[in-house]
């Protein structure tokens, strides 16, 4: 289950140099010549930027890691090198020093063993190394409101990585927000989002950066890699970002639908996260609060029994399992979940989409999607549960007349999880609640769609 605000919950890093300064500047005519407007209101605005290839990469400030090509994505790692200067701003406090013999700077937990929240570590407790890559001035050709970033990346045991935003509001950058820490691997360190970042200029509830009164006009995404030991270090295959000024339903754009998918029903597996068996495993406990790695699994399944790959059919308390945010306290964390797909070398990312007819183009293209929603009882006839604060669910296809096909996994058993909705009613609820959010995980050198792409992938 995830939950919704207003439903129930939910530095060294300067500009580069001038040139970076003048670049946003150069831009800024464009943030001023395209207004989001629309009669009766402000409408929704998405734009997605997605970095994944060597070349991407070596536009970002690099300390302490190294950037080459990887198979099918960058290889960002931790990289040996000389005088680096070492800032305790890239590791939320603590201690630092730069270690001659090794290369790296290292960093010392902010907090003392399990001294953070409910007696969990903040990093490891301990000792670490260290190194950032620090993203160019990001200029959204819209205004924005809200942020999401996912990624892909490779965290053997013992490595891990934090994420940082901070963006533009009128002429003012805000201090660097805390994104969430991640690792594949829990044994040591507890992945978990970042709690009790709410200020004038922005808040972070779980996964998502919301700003304050100003709307931002641009943005900068940092990330720190860490490892326990100098020859170990994460992987950092690619970042995506949607950027979007959030309205509803009613002041989306228009988008006729692609009629062509209509009668495609792709064959995704079907699996309940209701099964009694699941309530006594904890992480959540199963039922309502496994919506989104029941559905995560789903599609990895679906893409398992596509390419003959076993791995990536993983059991549901697995997947939940590894997508657990340990500050959230839940598996509804929607970067967690695509990273989690992603670390199975599926690419993976969260985005934000204007309608079903855009989601038509994925279908036409054989990937299925997972959608967010939320719903009041009577919104969503047919679902299983009455009402949600917040839930995920696959679109697998559409009936010849265009309503939704769904795996719902809220559904009681394994056997009655494909659902039919509403064409109208199911955009409703997801655009009410998430903004369009869906989790788009597919192999990656699968064609993607580009009909009625409109900055949202």
């Amino acid at each position: 289950m995830r939950s919704f605000p207003g439903i129930s919950d939910r530095n060294r890093r300067n500009l580069f140099c001038f040139c970076l300064l003048s670049l946003f500047v150069s831009g800024a005519t464009l943030l001023h010549t395209i207004q989001p407007s629309l009669a009766g209101g402000i409408q929704q605005y998405n734009e997605f930027w997605q970095q994944q290839s060597g070349q991407d990469f070596q536009h970002w400030q690099q300390h302490g890691v190294s950037v080459t090509n990887g198979m099918t994505a960058a290889n960002v790692q931790l990289d040996r090198q000389k005088n680096l200067a070492c800032n305790t701003r890239d590791i939320d406090g603590g201690s630092v020093s730069y270690v001659e013999q090794v290369g790296l700077c290292q960093g010392k937990d902010p907090y003392p063993a399990r001294g953070y929240v409910q007696g969990q570590n903040y990093y490891n407790g301990g000792a670490f190394y260290f190194g950032t890559l620090t993203s160019p001035i990001n200029v959204v050709h819209q205004p924005f409101t809200s942020l999401v970033a996912s990624w892909n990346a490779t965290t053997p045991a013992g490595t891990w990585l934090e994420f940082h935003v901070r963006v533009l509001e009128k002429r003012f950058w805000t201090h660097w927000y805390r994104l969430p820490i991640w690792a594949s691997d829990s044994s040591m360190i507890t992945r978990h989002s970042n709690s009790g970042q709410s200020d004038r200029t922005g808040a972070v509830e779980t996964d998502t950066f919301v700003t304050g009164k100003q709307p931002a006009r641009a943005y900068q995404i940092a990330v720190t890699l860490f490892s326990m030991t100098a020859n170990n270090s994460p992987h950092l295959k690619r970042v995506s970002v949607i950027a979007s000024y959030d309205t509803n339903a009613q002041t989306t754009p228009v988008i006729a639908p692609l009629k062509a998918a209509w009668g495609i029903n792709l064959a995704v597996p079907q699996r309940s996260q209701m099964l009694d068996a699941y309530r006594q495993l904890g992480f959540g406990g199963g039922g309502e609060a496994w919506c989104s790695p029941t559905s995560t699994s789903m599609v990895m399944a679906y893409w398992a029994q596509k390419l003959g790959q076993a791995d990536l059919r993983q059991a549901v308390p697995d997947a939940a399992r590894a997508s657990f945010d340990y500050t959230y306290q839940g598996t509804g964390n929607w970067p967690f979940n695509t990273a989690y797909a992603g670390s199975y070398n599926l690419k993976s990312f969260v985005t934000r989409l204007y309608s079903m007819s855009q989601v038509e183009s994925w279908i036409q293209a054989g990937i299925p999607l997972v959608i967010s929603v939320a719903y009041q009882p009577g919104a969503l006839p047919d679902s299983p549960i009455a009402s949600s604060t917040g839930h995920l669910l696959v679109v697998r296809g559409f009936t010849p007349h265009g309503d939704v096909i769904t795996n719902d996994p809220a559904a009681s058993s394994d056997d009655h999880v494909q659902i039919i909705y509403s064409r109208t009613r199911l955009q409703t609820v997801w655009l009410n609640a998430s903004h369009g959010t869906v989790y788009v995980i597919y192999p990656e050198k699968w064609l993607i769609p580009t009909l009625n792409r409109l900055n949202s992938w």
